[in-house]
């Protein structure tokens, strides 16, 4: 009978079977993306936010962060998480979206969304609108 670690090699020999190649950021740690897929700094621990099949979430294990694709806030107004948005978020802390609807009353409008990370390290997204240009006389 073999011993317990015949067959097991060091995982760190196979880093380009990777699904999304193998690439070293500086650390001296080997990624599981690549530079194309960091869509920005995490608001929480600083990592990098990696686009995923499901979102963007941070590469730091021990970060939770992560924005959804699938998002119940921008559903609600008729957008979608999309890597544009989610780069104006994390590098701006808003984004402005034009022509969102609201699923209630089925009006468009136009607004800005900011971010903010709660003490749980979640996302919470607050609507602000422009300011509308006061006619003469008003």
């Amino acid at each position: 009978m073999s011993g317990i670690d015949d067959g097991w090699k060091d995982a760190a020999d196979f880093g380009d079977e990777l699904p999304f190649g193998n690439f070293e950021d500086g650390s001296g740690t080997k990624q599981a993306y690549t530079p194309e897929d960091v869509v920005g700094s995490c608001p929480v621990c600083g990592g990098h936010i990696v686009a995923r099949e499901k979102g963007f979430l941070c590469n730091n294990m021990e970060c939770r962060f992560g924005l959804w694709k699938n998002n119940r806030f921008f559903e609600a107004i008729g957008k979608e998480m999309t890597r544009e948005v989610a780069d104006e978020l994390l590098n701006c802390g808003t984004v402005k979206l034009d022509g969102c609807k609201s699923k209630r009353t089925g009006n468009s409008f136009n607004c800005y969304v900011d971010l903010t990370v709660d003490e749980e390290q979640r996302p919470h997204f607050e609507i602000r609108f422009p300011q509308r240009k006061k006619k003469e006389g008003e």
